[in-house]
């Protein structure tokens, strides 16, 4: 071989080992490369305050705690029912009065520690007696429901209640997530900043009014729940037209709670933004002071023109289509509960008016002996539209030329001190569950017990209050639901509250295209793990 051919093979053989050792670089550095994280933020006006679930009743604290911590039982609102979660099973006594839990093993916090009997009756037991203490207000739920905890053994924990039918519903809300006790213990008070749940996602960073950093969990027990992405961060705004802004220029890419009603309809005409309104769980209603207005017929004249002429009004032109009509104090996502009684009192405006008018004569009522109503309301606390609806609400009553109304915004400390005390003949309230329930929806509203020193509305009827506390002994859902549709069709005649609307711009959420898995749970939650980008 002459050298000029040695030469070519020496540059070919270089040029090969070149490759190769480039190629293997490129593999290497491929695998050793840092995977790109997987980022999504959230802007939100709404505050976090705790993420210790023994104390949070907040509805962003909670709806974060949701998606760090985990509870023995969830709500499927696909099947309509309650899933076994950290439990896996359960079994009740033949009275209703003994529950007992079986846990999943293996189920790990995010310290690592896994997840036992002991944990579930600390988490009970260290509530309550934050309760006593006054700061663990939610558990109020655990001392209501339940006499005591007993661990069985490692993954078997046994609960003995007072009433059978909320063990679920309030096993299902985040003052009941396991805490683990050896953490909780060792953290203090600094577990409210730096909790330990057992989650899909944990918490990296938390700057109050500023932002809060959630990461993915990768060892979290349930795989079909895993989290999509690798990291949320929630950054809380001001004002809703900070939060547009920054929507638009992306430096959100979901906006949930609380833009302008005047927002929405706007965002929904941009081409890259998706709005998606859900039916929340959230209520709103008029109380009626019945030691004030004790007459029946005033009570139903009332409804008559509320129904008729103001709620299609506030639906429509306060709210621009982000709320629809309410016909009974319990939400219709509780679809087996539920029973639209009050839309016997739909009619045309004028037949709801002559209606209305034949009542209050009947009452004794003219117009020269006109009936002189207070309507009180909350100026801030159900955000800034609440004096349009108040004012919508006194035009539609004395359309029947019988009626006066006087509208009285207060503050909300001094609004909830008069309407307890009864200085108004009616006024304005909404109402967020506690616990996903149709007795949470009745019973604190009728009950003679806490219908006046709690709402002012100051309702008594003997057989609502046996029809109530009947229902909250039975577990049954046919027959606890034959129970509350009869309370319900009581309800609409005896009118103590009028329900008048839910507020869809409640769980209105504006969010970019490209990101895919938003939706509200029946309850309200948003599943973080869901979300993908």
């Amino acid at each position: 071989m002459n050298v000029r051919g040695l030469s070519k093979l020496v540059i070919v053989s270089i040029v090969i080992v070149i490759a190769v050792v480039a190629g293997i670089a490129i593999a290497l550095m491929g695998v050793m490369a840092p995977k790109r994280m997987t980022v999504v933020v959230i802007g939100t006006l709404d505050p976090v305050v705790h993420l210790d679930p023994r104390k949070a009743y907040e509805f962003m604290s909670c709806e974060v705690l949701y998606n760090v911590f985990d509870t023995l039982v969830r709500y499927d609102d696909v099947r309509k029912e309650y899933i076994p979660w950290l439990a896996e099973r359960w079994d009740v006594s033949p009275d209703g009065k003994v529950w007992t839990f079986y846990l999943r093993k293996g189920v790990k916090f995010h310290d690592g520690t896994e997840l036992t009997a002991e944990d579930v009756k600390y988490t009970f037991e260290s509530a309550l007696k934050m309760f006593k203490e006054g700061v663990a207000e939610p558990a109020w739920m655990i001392e209501s429901v339940f006499e005591r905890v007993e661990v069985v053994d490692k993954y078997t924990v046994r609960f003995y209640v007072k009433v059978p039918s909320l063990v679920l519903p309030v096993l299902s809300f985040t003052v009941c997530a396991p805490v683990p006790k050896e953490a909780a213990e060792r953290l203090g008070e600094k577990f409210d900043l730096k909790p330990v749940g057992t989650g899909p996602f944990k918490v990296v960073e938390f700057k109050p009014d500023e932002y809060l950093i959630l990461e993915k969990f990768e060892d979290y027990w349930n795989k079909e729940a895993a989290a999509k992405v690798d990291r949320i961060i929630i950054k809380f705004f001001r004002d809703a037209s900070a939060l547009r802004m920054a929507l638009e220029k992306r430096e959100v890419d979901i906006a949930f709670r609380h833009l302008n009603i005047e927002d929405y309809a706007d965002l929904e005409k941009k081409t890259n933004l998706v709005v998606i309104k859900g039916r929340p769980p959230f209520i709103r209603y008029l109380i009626i002071n019945c030691k004030k207005l004790p007459d029946v017929r005033v009570r139903k004249a009332l409804a008559y023109i509320l129904h008729s002429i103001a709620v299609p009004e506030i639906v429509e032109k306060v709210f621009k289509g982000y709320a629809e009509p309410l016909y009974s104090l319990v939400t219709p996502c509780l679809e087996k509960y539920f029973k639209p009684v009050f839309k016997k009192y739909v009619l045309p405006p004028d037949e709801a008016k002559a209606k209305a008018i034949e009542l209050l004569r009947a009452a004794g009522y003219s117009e020269s002996k006109k009936l002189k109503l207070i309507l009180g309301y909350s100026l801030l606390h159900y955000g800034p539209l609440e004096p349009y609806v108040a004012e919508v609400i006194k035009s539609a009553l004395e359309t029947t030329g019988l009626i006066e109304v006087e509208t009285k915004g207060e503050e909300w400390g001094t609004f909830k001190k008069h309407f307890r005390e009864g200085v108004f003949d009616i006024h304005l309230l909404g109402w967020y569950p506690d616990y996903f329930d149709p007795d949470n929806y009745l019973y604190p509203f009728l009950h003679s017990s806490s219908s006046g020193p709690v709402f002012g509305c100051f309702y008594a009827n003997p057989e609502v209050d046996k029809l109530l506390e009947e229902a909250q002994k039975v577990v049954d859902v046919e027959k606890r639901a034959e129970l509350y549709h009869k309370v319900q069709v009581i309800l609409a005649e005896d009118v103590p509250i009028i329900p008048l609307w839910i507020p869809t711009y409640e769980y209105a959420i504006v969010f970019w295209k490209d990101i895919k898995g938003i939706r509200l749970t029946l309850e309200g939650i948003l599943w973080l793990y869901e979300i993908s980008k």
